[in-house]
């Protein structure tokens, strides 16, 4: 890995807020994520995904429930598949298994 030049923090800040992911920048210019997420963070930038809204939850797992993954519903709400999964479960949503099952 390679240490990223102070002008080129100032442009992954500014591609960042400009809607870039910590993953696409990471590859761009070519560090860890990690790094990527100390940088933004060190700006006072939060990098937490936001997570699912109260109200997104009965629609995702509408989503679930017609087939979709964990990770798909993640993308669309721009969260965690692990996020996703746990706002499920307390709905009461029955996850499946690796082969598409109920459990």
């Amino acid at each position: 890995m390679r240490q990223l030049r102070p002008a080129e923090i100032g442009e992954l800040v500014k591609h960042y807020q400009a809607g870039a992911t910590v993953k696409v920048l990471a590859a761009q210019y070519g560090v860890s994520r990690g790094t990527v997420g100390q940088h933004l963070r060190s700006r006072g930038i939060n990098t937490k995904p936001p997570g699912l809204h109260p109200d997104e939850v009965p629609t995702a797992a509408e989503l679930y429930r017609d087939g979709w993954s964990l990770a798909r519903i993640a993308e669309k709400f721009d969260t965690s598949s692990n996020t996703v999964r746990a706002r499920l479960l307390d709905a009461g949503v029955v996850m499946r298994d690796t082969q598409g099952r109920e459990r």
